[in-house]
């Protein structure tokens, strides 16, 4: 495996493509390693794919030492970036942060926010993954959504033609 460019990075890290159909997160803290693999973790325990249409990238390798994840590239709408998640509880926030995360997140998403809502209380009560570092970057609304709404947009189209046809009075 070679690395061949930079997807991304954060303050929890960066991310690489791989000459194979993967990317690399290489962690500044082992402590946001440990977070994301244990997530990474549960989630390959539960064979998740997706999460409410949202690829899920899947686990490949990981290394202790060097704090390196290896995981498969997935293409939107896709949901990615576990280092701020926690299993089985959440951290404790006082009702005025969450009452404020709650707005930015709002702002951030717009008319998505309902969805992004129903995504991580997805993620909580399936597989008790409690995803904290949300964003537009990590939780995307992509192509695949957009076609099957052009592909479900045709098919009524043509059922509707179908039954108009079907049911009006022969002449």
């Amino acid at each position: 495996m070679s690395i061949e460019h930079q997807l991304g990075f954060g303050k929890d890290g960066s991310v690489f493509q791989t000459d194979l159909p993967t990317a690399v997160k290489v962690f500044a803290r082992p402590e946001t390693y440990a977070r994301e693999l244990a997530c990474h973790q549960r989630l390959a325990d539960f064979a998740v794919e997706e999460v409410r249409g949202h690829a899920v990238p899947r686990l490949v390798a990981w290394d202790h030492e060097l704090h390196v994840i290896e995981m498969e590239i997935v293409s939107p709408p896709y949901l990615l970036d576990f280092a701020d998640a926690w299993l089985d509880k959440a951290p404790d926030f006082s009702d005025e942060i969450i009452e404020q995360w709650h707005e930015e997140k709002q702002e951030q998403f717009g008319d998505r926010w309902n969805e992004v809502q129903l995504v991580l209380a997805f993620l909580q009560g399936e597989y008790g993954v409690f995803l904290l570092d949300i964003n537009p970057r990590n939780i995307t609304f992509g192509e695949r959504e957009e076609w099957a709404r052009a592909v479900f947009a045709v098919l009524f189209q043509t059922i509707s033609t179908a039954m108009t046809t079907i049911l009006s009075p022969f002449p």
